[in-house]
């Protein structure tokens, strides 16, 4: 603690010499562009509403705009262009750190002018409400860096503040994986500016999707959409939800910094202007000291011992004639400690195991964005993917380390995609893409007291595909977007995919939106399935899940977007599910890969078949309250159904069956000081969900066995209780009075309440009793942030 006061201080120190010039005011500068074909607009009207003296400016050639003399805290900003529909957009805004935004606006259909005037009154968007692409109008929503520093995340990272929305959960307290609808976390997608990955945690092992720390930084984020269901024919390789990433650019006019340190970590983001005019560059770099505070005696509850690094950027270059270029990465170091725990009472360990993991990742990528004449653009990406993760187990009997499981996968990747937009007229957009994908995988793991492989891979293969897309206008109010998409990946001949996507769109008067969409959709099988082997009684090995195909997904949804008043809007989703080509056993069984996906645990079945089914179907409903004099919330509501058959043709309750869901976070803020500039907030966040099912455990034949054995025919009919939990957060912003300062202090307490959520039910060999491990209990994180 004194050494977290000393950096602090500091810092603090520093910051005072950053900047000298006295600062009353903040400036909010960025650009315009059409939603759809991303070319800057000109001659656009941007307001800011409710303040008066008026500030207002006209972005120029472009696309580019500048409001001085900006009063700090939450703004709202109206966007007004001629034949676009006007754009209201909030942002906070603070004298440590200048605003820079990007507003995309929407066409109007094209109409005569006497139509426009009179329907003055229904001709905004509010970008609440507005995906960034303007495709996604089916089971979608926006995603910004806002609502990620405001709404409560735990250990942080959009994978968790995406479980504020309707029908999303995490698996675990500790663990990131997003269930979507009930879906296996294997079937979640990542993009991080266009490129694909399945990963993008720390501990992230080959065909997961999640893990327990974040790699993407949230204060490096832009504006991005998230999408569970009926996606658009440019996405592939997915089935339950598509995280589209975009990260944000750094201030190309000045040099900003901000630090951050907290009870686990600390982190510090640097931004600023190139000399060539217009180009800027963002980094952040982070660290996390778990396994010192757990060396100097702090218990935080399990004998787990993680240290990680990790490092985002982004290099923005545009030029005048060759077009816009960036190049972004993210990448990080990580390694743990897995300890024995001979109680049975710590969920994240193996009982008389010790376990040793170092895991590396890093993606990089370059993107070269330009416009051609008659409303034409052309982006092109080209990426380097590198994923590192070697594990170590050791067993220990009577204080002796015995070697028994080792594992180490390493993954190369080199990637090119190129999409194509074009902009026909008001009504007609159309869009194409084509990509591939070289991998270079190496996998080998072992049973080393049984002298038997695990998994083996030492191959080159290449995931490719495209697929085309158009949206037509046929009026103001109903448009069409249809798509086709095509994959084929080159481990085997079943592994390939020609799928349609259709979605209507009706715009019901000035505040009303109703969307119907269909999809059908495919995902290749995870790695640690594909490459999963097993000897057999002749010596030789069962290789057999090579041959697996795609797992597919026949989906409808229906949503609903409104509007209410100025500050109210209500989204509701109602959804089908029909899932098949899952992998089964071939024996019956009740086993299906529709159950797995979550906390590194994979099944050890060979000689697998695409002969399972899954039916998921739910309703979703959300209502939001805009952040207006200082109140913001957002109430989430779902029923949702997960059932699956396996070769034994019984429908059950898949693991992931949590029925109902339901999240309320709501929060307030108070300007305080003699000029309103500083404020004081608290906000709170209660998550609620049915319980996951489990397989109950055979009690004597498990003491018979000396080890867990499950009633496999009654897979997943017992549930884990109800899962409950508040979190709070208390916390003030101050803005220095003269200069180019501002700090951030908060505390945030998880499980507030001390409530005891189920974890796991298994089996203690050393008591021969079964016992239930419990979630976290009350977890504190302090937080300083400054921004100078």
């Amino acid at each position: 603690m004194r050494l977290l006061v000393i950096i602090i201080c500091f810092l603090f120190s520093c910051s005072l010499f950053a900047q000298n010039s006295t600062v009353k005011l903040q400036t909010l500068r960025g650009e315009v562009v059409d939603r759809g074909t991303g070319k800057a607009i000109s001659n656009v009207v941007v307001e800011l509403l409710n303040y008066t003296p008026r500030v207002a400016a006209i972005s120029g050639n472009n696309g580019s705009f500048e409001l001085l003399n900006v009063p700090v805290g939450y703004q709202r900003i109206r966007v007004d262009a001629d034949g676009y529909y006007d754009v209201v957009h909030s942002e906070l805004v603070m004298v440590g750190k200048q605003s820079v935004i990007k507003i995309k606006m929407e066409e109007e259909f094209t109409m005569d002018i006497a139509t426009i005037e009179s329907t003055q009154k229904g001709r905004f968007r509010n970008t609440k409400m507005m995906t960034i692409d303007e495709m996604n109008v089916v089971s979608a929503r926006p995603f910004n860096i806002e609502e990620t520093n405001r709404y409560i995340t735990g250990f942080g990272g959009p994978a968790r503040a995406v479980t504020n929305y309707p029908g999303l959960l995490n698996t675990d307290d500790a663990q990131s994986y997003i269930v979507s609808r009930g879906n296996s976390p294997y079937g979640i997608q990542w993009m991080v500016e266009g490129v694909p990955i399945e990963n993008p945690h720390h501990f992230a092992t080959m065909g997961n999707t999640g893990s327990i720390f974040p790699l993407l930084n949230n204060n490096l984020l832009n504006s991005s959409d998230f999408i569970n269901g009926a996606f658009t024919a440019q996405y592939n390789n997915v089935y339950a939800g598509m995280f589209d990433i975009n990260m944000r650019k750094g201030n190309n006019q000045r040099y900003e910094f901000s630090a951050l340190l907290s009870a686990y970590g600390a982190e510090f983001i640097a931004e600023g202007p190139f000399k060539k005019k217009g180009a800027s560059f963002a980094v952040a770099v982070r660290a996390g000291i778990f396994d010192i505070l757990q060396n100097i005696g702090i218990n935080l509850g399990t004998n787990v011992r993680p240290r990680y690094y990790d490092l985002n950027f982004k290099i923005d270059l545009p030029t005048k004639r060759a077009g816009h270029f960036s190049l972004f990465g993210i990448g990080g170091l990580s390694n743990a400690a897995i300890l024995n725990d001979d109680t049975g009472e710590d969920a994240f360990v193996n009982d008389g195991t010790d376990f040793y993991v170092t895991a590396n990742l890093g993606l990089i990528g370059l993107n070269h964005l330009k416009y051609f004449e008659h409303d034409i653009s052309l982006k092109s990406t080209l990426s380097y993917l590198v994923e590192d993760y070697k594990i170590d187990g050791d067993t220990i009997v009577q204080d002796t380390f015995l070697p028994y499981f080792t594992m180490h996968n390493l993954r190369h990747r080199i990637g090119l995609s190129s999409i194509l937009n074009k902009k026909i007229n008001t009504k007609f957009f159309l869009r194409g893409g084509i990509h591939a994908y070289v991998h270079f995988i190496a996998a080998n793991g072992a049973w080393l007291r049984r002298n038997q492989l695990y998994s083996v891979a030492n191959e080159v293969q290449i995931l490719t595909g495209g697929f085309l897309e158009t949206r037509y206008a046929f009026s103001k109010a109903f448009s069409v977007v249809l798509g086709l998409q095509g994959m084929y990946w080159s481990l085997n001949k079943n592994s390939w995919a020609l799928e349609p996507r259709l979605a209507l769109d009706w715009r019901i008067g000035k505040q009303h939106r109703l969307s119907l969409g269909y999809g059908w959709h495919s995902k290749i099988q995870s790695f640690a399935i594909s490459f999963l082997v097993k000897k057999q009684a002749d010596g030789n090995y069962d290789t057999s899940n090579r041959a697996l195909g795609m797992n597919r997904s026949h989906q409808v949804v229906l949503s609903y977007n409104t509007s209410l008043a100025r500050y109210w809007g209500i989204r509701a989703n109602a959804y089908a599910m029909y899932n098949t080509d899952l992998a089964v056993q071939k024996r019956n069984s009740s086993f299906s890969i529709a159950n797995y996906g979550n906390f590194a645990v994979y099944p050890d079945s060979t000689g697998l078949e695409n002969k399972g089914r899954g039916f998921n179907y739910g309703v979703e409903f959300s209502l939001e309250k805009f952040y207006n004099k200082g109140l913001y919330g957002l109430l989430s509501l779902a029923y949702q159904r997960a059932l699956y058959h396996g070769s034994d043709q019984v429908w059950r309750s898949s693991a992931f069956d949590a029925q109902y869901v339901t999240s309320l976070v709501m929060g307030k803020e108070f300007k305080v000081g003699k000029k309103k500039r500083n404020l004081i907030y608290g906000d709170c966040r209660f998550h609620l969900h049915g319980g996951l099912p489990y397989t109950p455990i055979d009690l004597e034949a498990s003491r018979l066995a000396g080890r867990e054995v499950l009633l496999e025919d009654q897979a997943y009919s017992k549930r884990l209780g109800f899962y409950k939990r508040i979190d709070v957060r208390i916390g003030a912003r101050f803005n220095h009075r003269k200069k180019r300062i501002s700090h951030h202090i908060y505390v945030v307490i998880q499980n507030v309440a001390l409530f005891k959520n189920d974890f796991e039910v298994k089996y203690n060999p050393n008591t021969e009793q079964i016992v239930t491990t419990q979630q976290f209990g009350f977890v504190p994180n302090l937080f300083y942030q400054i921004y100078f």
